[in-house]
């Protein structure tokens, strides 16, 4: 979780870091850490989430890993989860 007003990154309680899987969780939150000090403004809060999913995405790629094996989240879900209901 990443709180835009505080500039903070909570992770799970017993995250280590020590597997790639867990380091995504990491990357997936540090594009919102970048996100907040570039002042990106997006439509809804949900958009937001597009390019972190992205990012933990290629990052898991990189260890021929995915979200969907590791997170069990497969694309209907992330367009759905990325995308403004207004």
């Amino acid at each position: 979780l990443y709180n835009d007003a505080t500039r903070t990154i909570y992770l799970p309680q017993f995250w280590t870091g020590a597997t790639p899987v867990e380091q995504s969780v990491l990357v997936h939150e540090m594009v919102h850490h970048l996100q907040n000090l570039g002042a990106h403004k997006y439509n809804c809060p949900a958009a937001r989430e597009k390019l972190a999913y992205e990012a933990q995405a290629e990052w898991l790629k990189l260890h021929d890993l995915s979200l969907e094996e590791e997170f069990d989240l497969d694309m209907l879900t992330l367009l759905i989860t990325s995308t403004c209901m207004n």
